[in-house]
């Protein structure tokens, strides 16, 4: 079952935001099921919410959760890299809160026909699945090279051992799912607390879905928002590394980071959602001049 990540933490982001402007509009980058957007729209009986998501099978969930919510929530189907731009140039939108939440949803781990998961008979992991990128291509038809990179942008320890196992293999026998990929991970990769395969599937996932280029994206345009509150969800290393790297270069000249630290789960969260573990929430306010 999926639970929505810091949804309590969420929800008091915004709320000083929210509670001073007569009419405020919140994008929500990432809807998924439309846990974070539910909590807000019945928090804020004033706030209305535009939430994008390119995952067409989440969206009929969302839409059925949201539908009490009438005009005050409006859905768009697309990524959020190419539709937020123009969106926060909209001089006629009064937007006073992003948030994006870069994690894979728990349903999608758990749809077995997705492949995101470990047991998936499928080897796919698109978050949209009209691109033509997916996880079977990356993993049995990239160079060697270009395989490397890929693990090496995922923080996998042992990137050039893993690639060339993946190539030797795939050489004599095509990788057709995730399962099949699993397993032999679980054989080869560097063991730890979490399954060998855990940091090289998120290595491939982030490869299929561009997701370090959209946050670049995200964070480059959130430069025109004005007195409002963006709030960034990671669940990799890497991505928190920039969003903090970046809301620090933001304060010089934009506005204030809200958050030294980052915000992360409380025990009794992680008790009933293990897989919040490595959530990490930053919190920037850019001002308006």
């Amino acid at each position: 079952m999926h639970q929505s990540v810091l949804l309590q933490e969420v929800v008091r982001a915004f709320q000083e935001i929210i509670q001073t402007t007569p009419q405020p509009i919140l994008i929500d980058c990432t809807l998924g099921l439309g846990g974070h957007t539910l909590a807000l729209l019945e928090t804020y009986p004033h706030l209305n919410i535009i939430g994008i998501d390119q995952d067409l099978e989440a969206k009929e969930q969302a839409l059925e959760k949201l539908a009490p919510y009438g005009n005050r929530f409006n859905f768009m189907h697309g990524n959020f890299a190419t539709l937020l731009p123009s969106l926060l140039e909209n001089p006629s939108l009064c937007i006073k809160g992003v948030l994006a939440d870069l994690g894979v949803s728990s349903w999608q781990l758990d749809s077995p026909h997705r492949g995101f998961g470990f047991h998936s008979k499928q080897l796919d992991m698109r978050m949209d699945t009209d691109q033509s990128l997916d996880a079977f291509k990356v993993v049995n038809t990239y160079s060697l090279y270009h395989l490397e990179r890929v693990l090496q942008a995922g923080e996998v320890r042992e990137y050039k051992k893993i690639a060339s196992l993946i190539a030797n293999r795939r050489h004599k026998q095509p990788f057709e799912s995730a399962q099949d990929l699993a397993d032999f991970l679980a054989k080869h990769a560097h063991r730890s607390k979490l399954h060998p395969a855990t940091l090289i599937f998120q290595a491939i996932r982030m490869e299929v879905n561009s997701e370090m280029e959209n946050l670049h994206t995200l964070l480059k345009c959130a430069k025109n928002l004005k007195e409002a509150v963006l709030a960034v969800i990671s669940f990799h290393s890497l991505e928190d590394r920039q969003v903090k790297h970046t809301f620090r270069e933001y304060a010089q000249s934009w506005g204030i980071c809200a958050t030294k630290k980052p915000i992360t789960p409380s025990a009794q969260e992680l008790n009933t959602n293990p897989r919040a573990r490595s959530a990490k929430m930053r919190i920037f306010y850019f001002q308006g001049f």
